[in-house]
């Protein structure tokens, strides 16, 4: 049996306004919407998983049939739930996953079928949600991805501030609708996760009580199992339970895990951040210290579990290192390169874009989306930076690659848990 979550929260009401930034829960949104602000969908939810499936399912079903239409045109991913039925994934995920997963994925499902979008089926919803578990089995790597957090001297104002490029391929569909999907689940603390149109379990988000989230995929197969819990529902459940890095980490370390992952998790309300590097048996923490500065690729770093990368993804000289070794650049202090002392929300945003790969000496092209080895040229297809202390999400706003060099827009939590 799995062990429960220790994330205490204190509902003192059915939204309780868990940041001093956000306006005290007056005027929050109380019905599901759907907005386009730039290329940008903001998709709002309200209720239990189950209503919040619903809704889903029903505002967003032309997205979802397009997503079956593109998913099931697209060779690799077209592959995707017939190989993970046959393999057992399926049974696996609707065995494993969290209630809330199978209540919200059962409600879109039935919605979307409403709606007369049958394609949409509980295995292809599902399989989405337990992703990360078949592909770190199935295949050689996942998405590749950067990550940096920074405060205290490494900021001009000492303020947390977290970047995050989320590195995959020249996937049409999920470029082509890069989604905020905001949720106030009954009783819990309300979040906004960024993703695409069927994505349940989140790969990057922030919520009201004042944490941002995001993950990168390691491939270390000598230490994974298929009993557990997925990563990616673990931040779905981090950001609706969690109001502090201690509980978050108190949560992880509950947690029966089956992957190779990593977090990097930041605080706003006390300007903590650490970094959490997960295999199925292993789980050690790197934390933000007095440099204030934090780096995170694709490969584990901390002593204890550097041993467990086997593959060539995380050896020295691949991508994952050689993006590792210009952020070391770009955020330690000193170098000729350094941002450190400047990386605010701007500097942030110009780490993203970085096109210097320190292993040749050369600048990408700056329109290349991938094949640089390059922090801004590594197929990103969602960049974004966190300020977690004030609530604030600044997104790329897509429209034209590589999507780090595109225009970002500013969001709060504010304005994202009131209604359009």
């Amino acid at each position: 049996m799995f062990r429960k979550a220790i994330c205490t929260v204190a509902v003192l009401a059915a939204f309780t306004p868990w940041l001093p930034a956000c306006n005290g829960g007056e005027g929050r949104y109380e019905q599901a919407s759907v907005e386009t602000v730039g290329h940008i969908k903001i998709l709002r939810l309200i209720g239990t998983a189950e209503q919040m499936g619903r809704q889903y399912g029903e505002l967003m079903a032309n997205e979802l049939a397009e997503g079956v239409d593109w998913l099931s045109g697209d060779p690799t991913f077209s592959m995707l739930v017939p190989v993970a039925k046959s393999m057992g994934f399926v049974e696996e995920a609707m065995e494993q996953s969290y209630p809330e997963i199978l209540d919200e994925c059962r409600g879109m499902v039935e919605a979307a079928e409403e709606q007369g979008v049958s394609e949409w089926d509980m295995d292809l919803c599902i399989g989405l949600a337990w992703g990360e578990v078949i592909v770190e089995h199935v295949s050689n790597g996942g998405p590749g991805c950067t990550q940096a957090a920074a405060a205290g001297p490494a900021t001009p104002d000492g303020e947390l501030v977290h970047g995050r490029n989320m590195d995959w391929s020249e996937l049409a569909f999920l470029l082509e609708h890069p989604t905020i999907i905001v949720r106030q689940p009954e009783g819990k603390i309300p979040f906004a996760v960024v993703g695409f149109p069927g994505s349940v379990a989140p790969y990057s988000g922030m919520n009201a009580a004042g944490l941002s989230i995001a993950s990168d995929e390691i491939d270390a197969r000598s230490d994974i199992d298929r009993t557990g819990r997925s990563h990616q529902q673990m931040m779905y459940k981090i950001l609706e339970e969690c109001s502090s890095l201690q509980e978050a980490e108190e949560f992880l370390r509950s947690q029966d895990h089956m992957t190779a992952e990593a977090f990097l998790v930041s605080d706003g309300n006390t300007g903590e951040a650490a970094v959490f590097e997960m295999t199925a048996n292993h789980l050690a923490v790197r934390r933000l210290g007095e440099e204030g500065v934090l780096g995170l690729t694709n490969h584990f770093v901390h002593p204890d579990m550097a041993a467990l990368c086997k593959s060539e993804q995380e050896s020295p000289g691949s991508d994952s290192w050689t993006r590792w070794e210009r952020l070391q650049q770009l955020i330690g202090p000193g170098g000729p390169d350094s941002l450190y002392g400047s990386l605010d929300v701007e500097g942030m945003k110009s780490l993203l874009a970085d096109n210097y790969n320190p292993r040749t000496g050369e600048h990408c092209p700056p329109d290349t989306f991938d094949g640089c080895a390059t922090i801004g040229n590594s197929a990103t297809i969602y960049s974004m930076v966190f300020v977690p202390g004030r609530g604030e999400l600044y997104m790329a706003d897509g429209g034209g690659l590589p999507v780090p060099r595109q225009p970002f827009l500013r969001f709060t939590m504010d304005e994202l848990l009131r209604a359009p």
